[in-house]
């Protein structure tokens, strides 16, 4: 491959995976302010793909010792670590308001 070619393509996968990090902003928002519970969203789908990004960011780190590629990969892991949590508040919330309140006895 030319350095050429490899400068292009380092650029395309910086520039899309960065975008990625902006584009979980309006899930992120969308759970955020969501009222049920965020039951839409899957905990189990953004955490698997929060572990790929997490291994992404150490193969990064580790392996190539691309400090550019892991962090891009740790900022993606971050926006979905951010989305699972703010989803299991959510639904903490929801099975909380579901409880009925205990009533103080008169004693």
């Amino acid at each position: 491959m030319t350095e050429q070619l490899v400068s292009v393509v380092t650029w395309i996968f910086f520039a899309s995976n960065m975008g990625r990090i902006f584009a979980y902003l309006p899930q992120i928002l969308a759970a955020s302010r969501c009222e049920n519970g965020a039951t839409a969203v899957s905990r189990i789908t953004w955490g698997y793909f929060a572990v790929a990004h997490c291994t992404g960011s150490l193969y990064g780190f580790v392996v190539l010792h691309d400090n550019v590629m892991a962090i891009v990969f740790l900022g993606n892991f971050i926006a979905c670590c951010t989305l699972v949590g703010i989803v299991t508040w959510k639904k903490m919330q929801l099975r909380h308001r579901g409880k009925p309140q205990r009533q103080p006895t008169a004693g």
